[in-house]
């Protein structure tokens, strides 16, 4: 599609919730508008009821034109408003879209070295890079986690974990036009989903091998990625993934391996996070 005089040829997409740190906000915003890629908008979905200093914090930064803020009256979890933020973001007619959380720091160069990666691999839809880990306080803990490069270690991987870091990935917007937008019967494990029905449309995956985003592992992170009613849904996905992308036993054996993970203590969940991922 022929782009305008107008539009933007990247936007990126953050959704906050009332329980975001607003120093943590600043320093993820922060990031971004200080890329050494500067073609962009930021569109930043408020996801229900704020507090004060976060609403105030988002409030400061909409005087930037480089942002937009969309204040949605209801909380209904992170699928439904990055769809909303889809949608908006599509009226700019970007070529691409990047995904950044709340609290996580990008690299000053990483939008500089997704556009040019993807522009030099035309054949790739969606593209990751490797992230390091910070503690809650903002503490490197001295993990990096790689990712797979090309798009066959990728559909590999994908058989046990998922191949891209969701908030370090660019798509190309075209991706979208192949599988629509976040599946919204998933409040979590929206990314695993949206993963799975992108192998099955066809779409290639990448990742680059520099550390592209700061992860902020977050003091709920283990509470959140548990209990039963999570690891069934995770179960259930797992099970469709591997039946129709062809998966064996060793991908099989994992998925009920996660179930027993999911529904374990928390300590056991912190232990086999550090160990796995």
């Amino acid at each position: 599609m022929r782009r305008l005089i107008n539009d933007i040829r990247m936007i990126v997409l953050i959704s906050i919730y009332k329980n975001d740190n607003a120093s943590h906000l600043r320093l993820s915003i922060d990031s971004i508008l200080h890329q050494t890629y500067s073609d962009f908008r930021i569109l930043i979905g408020v996801d229900g009821y704020v507090d004060a200093l976060l609403a105030e914090t988002l409030k400061s930064y909409e005087q930037d034109n480089r942002i937009k803020v969309f204040w949605f009256k209801e909380n209904r979890g992170l699928t439904a408003v990055l769809n909303e933020l889809l949608e908006e973001g599509k009226k700019l007619n970007p070529s691409y879209i990047a995904r950044m959380d709340a609290d996580d720091i990008s690299r000053p160069n990483r939008f500089e070295k997704q556009v040019r990666y993807l522009e030099e691999h035309p054949d790739l839809d969606v593209l990751g890079g490797a992230i390091e880990e910070m503690d809650y306080d903002g503490k490197l803990n001295g993990k990096v986690i790689h990712y797979p490069l090309n798009h066959q270690q990728c559909f590999d991987f994908f058989a046990t974990r998922n191949p891209l870091a969701h908030p370090a990935v660019m798509f190309r917007t075209s991706f979208f036009d192949r599988v629509s937008s976040y599946n919204a019967l998933y409040k979590k494990n929206q990314d695993t989903e949206l993963w799975y029905r992108a192998f099955k449309a066809g779409c290639k995956f990448g990742n680059i091998s520099d550390v592209v985003l700061t992860f902020r592992v977050s003091k709920d992170m283990y509470k959140r990625r548990g209990g039963t009613r999570f690891a069934l849904e995770v179960l259930k996905l797992r099970k469709e993934i591997n039946k129709n992308l062809g998966y064996g036993m060793k991908a099989k054996l994992f998925a009920y391996a996660y179930y027993v993970m999911a529904v374990s203590p928390g300590w056991v969940k912190k232990f086999a996070y550090k160990t796995f991922r």
